[in-house]
């Protein structure tokens, strides 16, 4: 077999943990362990959040490498945890080239194992919790519900229309906070502080910044501190949004 496509299950094994919220070692970790069970010499991969870098010794001493571009997607850790099992049974010789790719290429090919209901119900049970724990009742928790499902129903349009990502997060915190400060208008009983925090919190960048710690403390200093810029925009943009609604509201007198 030509070595040169044991390099493309290599890619696409790498290219899936990215995209889906997976942590920069692991990507090199299955990509290396993977060639190494192809029979291929000299395996090295590099990734950061925005590529991933492999490259091998072919049998005639020449580098092989490839440079694949990875345009981060909305986090699966399900597609994760399959990608380690393809890798897994690849090292324990259960799959060769062919049955790993085919075995990425259904993953890759997947529908999305949490469709839009489940996750406007999810982000609406999130934000009622969290309005809870910052001391909210339980008007303040069903108001926090309805807030964070509307957001998430608003981002699912959003993304149907390419506008989804860092737009989508500024337009998502403006309607957060704004919904809290007009129900205060009509009923003067809702904590407007406890139910903007937990329609909020859904949005804030925990996963990118626990992955900036995490490599970090591993020496990769160019992945952290671009998971770490990352998280200080997104935690910047919510920020924004919550002010500029904040301020909407009090130049309109209160009366939206």
């Amino acid at each position: 077999m030509d070595q040169k496509k044991l390099m493309e299950p290599l890619k696409l094994a790498g290219k899936l943990i990215m995209e889906n919220g997976g942590e920069t070692y692991r990507v090199e970790e299955t990509v290396c362990r993977m060639g190494k069970a192809f029979g291929l010499r000299e395996v090295e991969s590099f990734a950061v959040p925005s590529g991933v870098f492999v490259s091998f010794q072919c049998e005639d001493g020449s580098i092989q490498t490839s440079v694949l571009r990875v345009h981060r997607g909305e986090t699966n850790l399900s597609c994760v945890n399959e990608v380690n099992e393809v890798s897994r049974e690849v090292e324990a010789g259960k799959l060769d080239w062919q049955g790993a790719w085919d075995a990425l290429k259904a993953i890759e090919q997947e529908a999305d194992p949490a469709p839009q209901g489940i996750r406007i119900l999810a982000s609406g049970i999130c934000a009622a919790g969290f309005a809870v724990m910052f001391g909210g009742g339980r008007l303040d928790a069903l108001l926090a519900a309805a807030a964070g499902m509307l957001v998430q129903a608003m981002n699912a349009l959003m993304e149907r229309q390419h506008l989804h990502g860092l737009s989508a997060l500024l337009f998502g915190s403006f309607l957060a906070t704004l919904i809290p400060h007009c129900a205060r208008s009509l009923y003067a009983g809702f904590l407007v502080e406890a139910v903007a925090a937990g329609a909020l919190m859904p949005m804030l960048p925990g996963l990118a910044m626990t992955n900036a710690v995490s490599d970090t403390l591993r020496g990769d200093m160019v992945s952290g501190m671009s998971h770490f810029s990352q998280a200080v925009l997104t935690a910047g943009l919510v920020a924004g949004g919550a002010l500029a609604a904040a301020t909407v509201f009090r130049m309109a007198g209160g009366i939206i």
